[in-house]
């Protein structure tokens, strides 16, 4: 055991592929196993394209961005119109579609199988025992990224110029969706083994005044969103 503890501290955990018996895949898919020589000549390189085709895969962008959040927010901006004629009604409109909608985005992620298989990819992709193969899944995981800083992004910069408000000199939609993820997904990851801290509730007064219940996340991400966003003032 010692041994073992010793070994993984020079290499580090890795991921475990061993639940797909190579001998069995083959013959599930029915195909012969000289044909799958022929492709890969030993089942490391399979394992290696295996983690690239799920980083790949619409499933893994998918698992990155929820479109209930944006359903979510935008919901609670067309709840609240009336209170939009102002600039303390709509910092009180966006606080709740922040306070909603993060913990609806929050939940989804806790839950989302796809979503920890993509996380497992990430964790996994400086521990490949070849470097070809750690910068092809490593390249892949980037793009994976900048699509979906793309696609939040234009969430947030379509949301909040609808409400009127801008970013600081120097933020940007692209610096919010990222600091913004790493916020609520930190959070889903510490749930596993601290819940009480991650399901924490906190009562704050709500867009009516009554009392309401802040998840972590929306604590978090609500404060990022004051850092860069000028509540301020009013942009057309």
């Amino acid at each position: 055991m010692q041994t073992a503890i010793s070994e993984l501290g020079k290499t580090g955990l890795t991921v475990s592929l061993e639940h797909l018996p190579l001998e069995e895949l083959i013959r599930t898919a029915g195909v012969p196993r000289s044909s799958f020589y022929r492709l890969w000549s030993a089942k490391e390189s399979f394992y290696s394209d295996l983690l690239v085709e799920l980083a790949t895969s619409s499933e893994s962008h998918d698992a990155m961005f929820y479109p209930g959040t944006q359903d979510a927010a935008f919901g609670v901006i067309a709840a609240y119109q009336h209170l939009l004629g102002t600039q303390e009604g709509r910092v009180a409109v966006l606080r709740e579609a922040v306070r909603v909608a993060t913990r609806a985005n929050f939940d989804h992620f806790s839950a989302s199988v796809a979503w920890r298989s993509h996380v497992t990819l990430i964790a996994s992709a400086s521990s490949l025992a070849y470097s070809n193969d750690r910068e092809r899944l490593a390249a892949t995981l980037q793009e994976t990224e900048r699509r979906f800083i793309a696609r939040t992004a234009e969430f947030y910069g379509g949301a909040l110029q609808r409400l009127g408000f801008g970013f600081h000199e120097g933020a940007s939609a692209e610096l919010l969706a990222g600091l913004g993820a790493a916020v609520v997904e930190g959070l889903a990851q510490r749930r596993l083994v601290n819940p009480d801290l991650a399901d924490t509730i906190i009562m704050k007064p709500g867009i009516d005044g009554e009392p309401v219940e802040w998840h972590p996340a929306a604590i978090g991400f609500w404060g990022i969103l004051e850092g860069l966003v000028d509540l301020q003032a009013h942009r057309e």
